[in-house]
Protein backbone atom coordinates (compact mmCIF):
# COMPACT_ATOMS: atom_id res chain seq x y z
CA UNK A 1 0.00 0.00 0.00
CA UNK A 2 2.85 2.27 0.88
CA UNK A 3 5.10 1.82 -2.21
CA UNK A 4 1.50 2.32 -4.29
CA UNK A 5 0.91 5.73 -2.54
CA UNK A 6 4.26 6.63 -2.95
CA UNK A 7 4.09 5.84 -6.76
CA UNK A 8 1.18 7.76 -7.40
CA UNK A 9 2.66 10.79 -4.97
CA UNK A 10 5.62 10.64 -7.80
CA UNK A 11 3.54 10.72 -10.22
CA UNK A 12 1.30 14.01 -9.12
CA UNK A 13 5.04 15.23 -8.06
CA UNK A 14 5.57 15.19 -12.36
CA UNK A 15 2.68 16.12 -14.05
CA UNK A 16 2.03 19.06 -12.12
CA UNK A 17 5.73 20.23 -12.21
CA UNK A 18 5.57 20.29 -15.46
CA UNK A 19 2.40 22.49 -15.53
CA UNK A 20 4.21 24.67 -12.76
CA UNK A 21 7.10 24.77 -15.11
CA UNK A 22 5.30 25.40 -18.42
CA UNK A 23 3.67 28.72 -16.93
CA UNK A 24 6.15 31.07 -15.61
CA UNK A 25 6.11 34.69 -14.28
CA UNK A 26 7.09 37.67 -15.74
CA UNK A 27 7.21 39.48 -12.59
CA UNK A 28 9.81 36.56 -11.33
CA UNK A 29 11.66 37.33 -13.82
CA UNK A 30 11.42 41.05 -15.11
CA UNK A 31 10.99 44.24 -13.27
CA UNK A 32 7.63 45.26 -15.05
CA UNK A 33 6.98 48.39 -13.20
CA UNK A 34 6.09 50.78 -15.55
CA UNK A 35 8.84 53.30 -14.02
CA UNK A 36 11.38 50.63 -15.16
CA UNK A 37 10.93 50.42 -18.63
CA UNK A 38 14.41 51.44 -20.25
CA UNK A 39 14.45 52.22 -24.06
CA UNK A 40 17.75 50.99 -26.44
CA UNK A 41 18.83 52.08 -30.26
CA UNK A 42 20.51 49.53 -32.08
CA UNK A 43 20.89 46.96 -34.62
CA UNK A 44 19.15 43.66 -34.72
CA UNK A 45 21.47 41.43 -34.75
CA UNK A 46 19.64 38.18 -34.35
CA UNK A 47 15.83 37.22 -34.80
CA UNK A 48 14.49 34.17 -33.90
CA UNK A 49 10.25 34.30 -34.28
CA UNK A 50 8.95 31.01 -32.11
CA UNK A 51 6.76 29.75 -29.81
CA UNK A 52 5.80 29.74 -26.76
CA UNK A 53 8.10 33.29 -27.44
CA UNK A 54 10.25 34.93 -29.62
CA UNK A 55 13.69 36.51 -28.96
CA UNK A 56 15.47 39.33 -30.73
CA UNK A 57 18.84 40.68 -30.15
CA UNK A 58 19.64 44.12 -29.97
CA UNK A 59 23.48 45.34 -29.96
CA UNK A 60 23.85 49.10 -28.78
CA UNK A 61 26.14 51.17 -27.51
CA UNK A 62 25.70 52.03 -24.08
CA UNK A 63 25.97 55.02 -21.66
CA UNK A 64 30.04 54.21 -21.59
CA UNK A 65 30.53 54.48 -25.15
CA UNK A 66 30.81 50.18 -25.52
CA UNK A 67 29.17 47.97 -27.59
CA UNK A 68 26.61 45.66 -25.90
CA UNK A 69 23.84 43.38 -26.61
CA UNK A 70 20.47 42.97 -24.98
CA UNK A 71 17.67 39.87 -25.79
CA UNK A 72 14.19 41.12 -25.88
CA UNK A 73 11.74 38.54 -24.94
CA UNK A 74 9.45 39.23 -27.15
CA UNK A 75 5.78 37.76 -28.37
CA UNK A 76 5.29 34.29 -29.55
CA UNK A 77 4.94 33.59 -33.86
CA UNK A 78 1.12 32.37 -32.88
CA UNK A 79 1.08 35.92 -31.85
CA UNK A 80 2.29 37.56 -34.64
CA UNK A 81 -0.68 36.30 -37.16
CA UNK A 82 -1.05 39.59 -38.50
CA UNK A 83 2.56 39.99 -40.13
CA UNK A 84 0.52 37.51 -42.68
CA UNK A 85 2.90 34.45 -41.36
CA UNK A 86 5.92 36.78 -42.68
CA UNK A 87 8.97 38.18 -40.18
CA UNK A 88 8.69 41.68 -40.14
CA UNK A 89 12.00 42.39 -39.05
CA UNK A 90 15.54 41.44 -40.02
CA UNK A 91 19.30 41.37 -38.93
CA UNK A 92 20.86 44.69 -40.09
CA UNK A 93 17.78 46.48 -39.08
CA UNK A 94 17.52 49.40 -36.63
CA UNK A 95 15.67 49.36 -34.07
CA UNK A 96 14.21 51.47 -30.75
CA UNK A 97 12.79 49.03 -28.13
CA UNK A 98 11.37 49.76 -24.91
CA UNK A 99 11.30 46.68 -22.28
CA UNK A 100 11.03 45.77 -18.72
CA UNK A 101 14.79 44.92 -17.51
CA UNK A 102 15.68 41.50 -16.14
CA UNK A 103 16.09 41.14 -12.07
CA UNK A 104 19.46 39.70 -12.69
CA UNK A 105 20.98 42.93 -14.93
CA UNK A 106 24.31 40.40 -15.92
CA UNK A 107 21.70 38.57 -17.40
CA UNK A 108 21.54 40.83 -20.43
CA UNK A 109 17.73 40.63 -20.80
CA UNK A 110 14.51 42.64 -21.21
CA UNK A 111 11.13 41.64 -21.85
CA UNK A 112 9.90 43.84 -24.65
CA UNK A 113 7.57 46.62 -24.38
CA UNK A 114 7.47 48.20 -27.95
CA UNK A 115 9.83 48.00 -30.87
CA UNK A 116 10.10 50.54 -33.47
CA UNK A 117 11.74 50.51 -36.82
CA UNK A 118 12.59 54.32 -37.89
CA UNK A 119 12.99 53.66 -41.21
CA UNK A 120 9.54 53.21 -42.28
CA UNK A 121 7.56 53.61 -39.06
CA UNK A 122 6.93 49.69 -38.30
CA UNK A 123 6.22 49.11 -34.39
CA UNK A 124 4.40 46.43 -32.61
CA UNK A 125 3.54 46.91 -28.65
CA UNK A 126 2.02 50.33 -29.94
CA UNK A 127 -1.70 49.55 -30.45
CA UNK A 128 -4.37 48.43 -28.22
CA UNK A 129 -3.82 44.47 -27.54
CA UNK A 130 0.09 43.59 -28.29
CA UNK A 131 1.65 42.66 -25.38
CA UNK A 132 3.86 40.32 -24.16
CA UNK A 133 2.34 37.10 -22.06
Amino acid sequence: MKARLFVLVIVAVLIFGVEIYAHHSFVGTYLVEKEKIRTVEGKLVQVMIRNPHSFIHVEFVDENGQTSKIILEAQGATQAREYGGKQPLAVGDVVRASFNPARLAESHRGRLVTIVRPSDGWSWGTREGESVQ
